[in-house]
């Protein structure tokens, strides 16, 4: 999603200095603090990022003779950038503001400290710029562990988050769900329009807070584990053991992925909760119930040798 100097003078509520000629685009997250530009280095400079002037530059310039100052500020902006932050509602050097207004360039101001506002805004641009997409699917959290469940329509996703939730978990999303990769973490979470109401056929549109609580639902949530629900199959060949795993690729982010099929008698919320018990007992364990099965099966093989 594109973020705009608008956008940040909204939403941050940052103070407009100077006006640019355009409303520049952000498209890095990342933050420039240009004391080594005020130096006169530009051999690397990160002009496309949002330049952050705090105490440290602002007292820089301040030090510097008014010559110098202009020489170096007219330099300064002469490079594009998106916009320059000054923090802590320093007064802008008279240098600073007329080599701006001359080059059309945003100043913004914020009365927040450097190291503060540089977390805000570097959240927020994380979150605006993160690669996203929208999936079919429920996404709820069970033990603590985010489960996209996913499968055709109608094959009964929803009534089994219902059931998940009447046993304790919590609801993310139903039938949509939105999810941003920050960091090479997958968030999950729902649109607007749906936020904590589930579709169950035949009855409708539920909506979850009002029966079971605010504590039933979560605005959004880690995807750690997929489970994907489809009919039962007599020729397909199911794994047995959870010796083959299996992942689904979203947004370049492998998730493990396990196929549950669908037959009359099955507790599938049982079988989940199962599944984000296990998940949990696997990040903190290396013994698999696979390695448990072969060190029993050695013993016996040790012990019919001895004997």
């Amino acid at each position: 999603m594109p973020v705009t100097v608008k956008d940040i003078i909204k939403d941050l509520d940052l103070e407009v200095i100077a006006r640019g000629d355009k409303v520049n685009k952000i498209t890095e997250s990342d933050i420039n603090r240009p004391g080594l530009q005020f130096s006169g280095f530009y051999n690397y400079y990160a002009n496309k990022r949002v330049q952050i002037v705090g105490k440290a530059e602002w007292s820089f310039l301040d030090a510097m003779q008014p010559e110098l100052r202009k020489k170096r500020l007219e330099k300064y902006f002469e490079f594009y950038n998106p916009c320059t932050i000054i923090t802590r509602n320093l007064k802008p050097h008279k240098e600073f503001l007329e080599s701006a207004i001359s080059n059309k360039r945003w100043i913004l101001r914020t009365d927040n400290i450097s190291t503060r506002f540089i977390n805000k805004l570097m959240n927020y641009l994380d979150d605006k710029l993160a690669p996203e997409t929208r999936l079919h699917g429920v996404l709820v959290d069970v033990y603590g562990i985010g489960i996209l469940i996913t499968g055709e329509s109608g094959i009964g996703k929803s009534e089994t988050a219902l059931e998940l939730i009447k046993r304790g978990h919590r609801l993310v999303a139903d039938d949509a769900v939105d999810i941003k990769r920050i960091d090479g973490i997958l968030h999950g979470t729902s649109p607007y329009i749906t936020s904590g109401m589930i579709e169950v056929r035949g009855m409708g549109i539920i909506d979850i807070p009002a029966l079971y609580g605010l504590s039933s639902v979560l605005k959004t949530k880690k995807i750690s584990l997929v489970i994907c629900l489809e009919q039962w199959k007599e020729d397909e060949n199911y794994d047995r053991l959870g010796i083959d795993k299996e992942y689904m690729n979203i947004l370049s982010v492998p998730v493990r992925k396990i196929k549950i099929p669908i037959r009359p008698g099955r507790n599938l919320a049982v079988i989940i909760e199962a599944a984000a018990a296990n998940y949990r007992y696997s990040l903190i364990s290396s013994i698999s119930p696979v390695d448990v099965i072969s060190g029993r099966i050695q013993e016996m093989e040790k012990r019919r040798s001895c004997k």
